[in-house]
């Protein structure tokens, strides 16, 4: 019988708690060639988007086999509680993403990241990108374990995103804790709010050219030197504040013999 995903344009679930672990099986990803938006919401039993299993035709153990989704364009989620992936990486398989231009994910607890190094590569066309309130994200780029990967990416271009806002991660430590490089050369707006642990925006060499302010709990804030200087800069801030008025709360505390 012809696939029921062959014609599919667009899903949209909504407060649906019958949906299952997977909303898209491994054994229709292949086609999926006319599929341009994906909302999911209020739907609790999600774990994954894609299904991340082998499928029929998909490449061999030695090498691994490119699946496109070649016209989606836009991904939300919000409220998938249960949401772990968009997509596990694995040995066998790299799903690309040539034309999505947004991706929004707000409120999956157990999300601990967005994207790998292979997937984060074919973001060619990536404009926005918002991620809010997922407790558990460590980073938005997680680096592959060495058998899922088959040459080392040293760096990674992502062309058109202009807007990158980052929010109520409480977990998070960084964009990317790897050593690959990062050029972003149309960022213009970044925002990163309520994210008490992170330390550092990427490890490796980071350019934004075009990028001038950031907006922060600090309010707007210039950048115009490096991102990853001024992250270090306001966490030395946040920890002489912190000092300075627990100081001065102690003393006031031996002062009034409270």
């Amino acid at each position: 019988m012809p696939s029921s995903f062959h014609n599919l344009i667009e899903i949209n679930i909504e407060n649906n708690e019958d949906v299952g672990r997977t909303i898209i099986p491994s054994n229709e990803l292949l086609q999926l060639v006319k599929l341009q938006q994906i909302t999911i919401r209020s739907c609790d039993r999600v774990k994954e988007v894609f299904e991340a299993v082998a499928v029929e035709g998909s490449g061999s153990s030695e090498s691994k086999s490119v699946v496109p989704i070649p016209n989606l364009t836009q991904v939300k989620l919000e409220w998938v509680d249960d949401l772990k992936y968009l997509w596990k990486s694995n040995q066998w398989m790299v799903l690309e993403f040539p034309n999505l231009t947004t991706l929004s994910i707000h409120k999956s607890d157990r999300l601990k990241h967005v994207f790998t190094c292979s997937m984060v590569g074919s973001l060619v066309q990536l404009q926005e990108l918002s991620i809010s309130w997922c407790h558990k994200i460590k980073v938005i780029v997680k680096e592959e374990e060495e058998e899922e990967c088959d040459a080392k990416v040293n760096e990674i271009i992502l062309p058109r995103l202009n807007s990158l806002k980052l929010d109520g991660l409480s977990r998070l430590k960084g964009f990317c804790l790897g050593k690959e490089s990062f050029s972003l050369p149309a960022l213009d707006t970044l925002q990163i709010k309520d994210c008490s642990d992170i330390t550092v925006f990427t490890k490796g060499h980071l350019c934004t050219p075009q990028l001038k302010v950031i907006d922060t709990d600090f309010g707007i804030c210039d950048a115009r030197t490096d991102v990853n200087s001024f992250i270090e800069t306001k966490l030395e801030e946040v920890r002489i504040n912190i000092i300075t008025y627990s100081s001065l709360l102690y003393k006031f505390i031996k002062r009034f013999n409270i």
